[in-house]
Parts: C-alpha cells; structure tokens; sequence
C-alpha cells in the first residue's frame, strides 16, 4: 500500500471518528436534556400537588375550625338560655338561640363536603343531641312555669352537658386529620361517643 493511500486511509478514519464523536456527543447532550426535562417536569408536578395538598389542609382546617366553633356556640347559648328561663325570667328570647342555629346548620352543610366520614359520623351524634336539646328548649320557652317545665329545663341542661366529651373527641380527630398533632391521644375512643338520642320529651 502505498504512502498516499494510507495517508487517504487514515484521513478518512480520521474524518468518520470526528463525525462520530460529533453525533456521540450530540446523542449524549440530547439525552442529559430529556433527562433534566423531565427531572424539572417531576419537581413541577411535585410542587403542584404539594400545593394542592396544602389547599385541601387548608379548606379542611378553615371547615373543622367553623364547625368546632359553630357547635360550641350553639350549645352555649342553648345552655345559657335554658338557665335563663329555669331562673324565671321573663324576658328571655330566642332570637340568639335561632340566629346559633342557623349558623351552626350552614357550617355543617359546608363540612358535609369536606370533612371526612369519621368527622362526620361523630359530629352528626352531637348535632342529633344540639338538635333534641333544641325541640326541649322551644317546648319549654311556650309553657308557663311548672315543675314539668322545670324537668324539661332540667333535661336540657342534662343533655348539653352530656356533648361537652363527645366534642373533645371530635376535636382531637379534626387536630389529627389537618396535621396539628401526629397521633391522636390515649384516651380518644369514639365508641364511647354517646349514641344518638331520640328520647320524646
């Protein structure tokens, strides 16, 4: 072989091996970009369904929150009322006890959307206790002052103060579900919720 074919040879080799690592590289560079796309699609999606997480705590919280404050409300100014007529005042209204109700229904349709089901099932024993202490409360607010008017009192007055551990429970599950506290405590037990009332006065 002569000089100048080997010289053509090794040119040509030379050539092809440029050309070659051109496209190796360019390959190479293709893949690290698909790869850095997709790295940066991963952290995008992440952060969206972090922040759509964090929207859904959110709402959840903002609705535990209302409904806590709801139900409490509503028992308080039951009770507040019940004493009030027990002591024979005349002057007692319902107009506090109806605006308390009817914030109380509003909350708790908004909940039946977002709370969880064991939200849910336990609040629903409290609202069935708040709305029989209710039907007792307005029974007594029309009758005159008797000792059966007195027992009614009585058992509304009983049966609000039977809500108050039912609603630490509840409570303590709404802490749980939106990430205040990470195990719910030793003594939660919702099977020692009481269960619902339907007792006629």
């Amino acid at each position: 072989m002569s000089g100048a074919m080997l010289s053509v040879i090794i040119a040509v080799v030379g050539v092809g091996g440029t050309l070659a690592s051109a496209v190796v590289t360019q390959v190479l560079a293709h893949r690290a970009e698909l790869r850095r796309l997709k790295e940066e699609r991963g952290i995008r999606l992440a952060e969206q369904q972090a922040t759509a997480d964090r929207h859904k705590i959110d709402q959840l919280q903002n609705c535990y929150v209302q409904l806590n404050a709801h139900d409490r409300h509503y028992r308080d100014v039951m009770l507040a009322f019940a004493y009030t007529l027990k002591s024979g005042s005349v002057e007692a209204e319902t107009v506090e006890v109806n605006d308390a109700r009817r914030a109380q229904r509003d909350t708790r349709a908004e909940a039946q959307l977002v709370a969880s089901d064991e939200v849910l099932k336990l609040e629903s024993r409290v609202n069935d206790r708040l709305t029989t202490a209710y039907r007792y409360l307005m029974k007594a607010a029309v009758e005159s002052d008797s000792p059966a008017r007195r027992a009614r009192l009585n058992q509304v007055i009983d049966l609000l103060d039977s809500i108050i551990p039912q609603q630490g429970h509840i409570r303590e599950l709404m802490r749980f579900e939106v990430g205040t506290t990470k195990t719910l405590p030793d003594w939660y037990s919702p099977e020692e919720a009481p269960a619902t009332h339907n007792t006629q006065p």
